[in-house]
């Protein structure tokens, strides 16, 4: 991994409306673009909703479904990759909006450096986690040798999810990370394009509730420690520098 930055500014936001987000993330991207704004990872919560990848199909049965749930789900297509996933509160959402080539050779190290950050995070809480092979995201309670089956879900549960989109070298989006969030939601849909794919939370397997921030902030620990560069962990959104809509 290279490193040219000398430091990244990261910011826990709490809860955000999906599109304030998204928005909130294209004015960074635009900015570290242009070379007027420090590179920055955004932590926080989303209401219930669902987005779709770019090139994700869903069928009428499916959103029939989710509405009759009247939960007040939204849902939106997105500009990143990967397939339908679900965001709700107690889920950690983490946006990383960095400069690529300032870090990384390509965006499979960046991927795999996103999913070692998951790993060492989680190893701090003493659970032991994984990827499998031809997959995105982290699981744990399963084999991390089992070969690649197209039409069978890994063993074990997962615990993250990744979707990326970059722009002009820089990030947008990110992954998300199961922490203290309802899992029946999952029982709604066909998360990642994986029929009964098993999930679960860091609070599902502690057996008690975590603290969402004090996750945040270990990532963000775990982020600097592996970039070598300090990475300073803000809670006050006006320090932001940006307009939040």
């Amino acid at each position: 991994m290279i490193s040219k930055s000398k430091y990244i500014q990261a910011f826990f936001l709490g809860k955000m409306d999906y599109l304030s987000g998204m928005n909130l993330q294209e004015k960074i991207n635009s900015l570290i673009y242009s070379d007027k704004f420090n590179e920055t990872i955004l932590f926080l919560e989303h209401d219930n909703v669902f987005t779709y990848g770019s090139k994700e199909k869903i069928s009428s049965l499916e959103i029939e479904k989710l509405n009759e749930t009247n939960m007040d789900f939204q849902h939106i297509r997105t500009n990143r990759g990967g397939q339908i996933t679900l965001h709700s509160p107690g889920q950690l959402i983490c946006y990383p909006i960095i400069n690529l080539k300032n870090h990384f050779n390509g965006v499979l190290d960046y991927v795999k450096f996103l999913e070692n950050i998951i790993i060492e995070t989680l190893n701090s809480y003493k659970i032991k986690s994984h990827t499998v092979q031809n997959r995105r995201g982290i699981w744990v309670n399963g084999n991390p040798d089992e070969e690649y089956h197209e039409n069978k879900n890994p063993s074990g549960e997962k615990i993250a999810a990744l979707g990326l989109k970059i722009i002009r070298n820089i990030t947008l989006h990110g992954f998300s990370l199961n922490v203290n969030n309802d899992l029946k939601l999952f029982d709604l849909f066909v998360p990642c394009g994986m029929p009964n794919l098993k999930v679960t939370s860091i609070s599902n397997l502690l057996g008690k509730p975590t603290n969402i921030k004090e996750v945040a902030q270990n990532l963000s620990l775990s982020m600097s420690e592996n970039f070598q560069i300090p990475i300073e962990f803000n809670t006050d959104i006006n320090k932001i520098g940006v307009k939040v809509d």
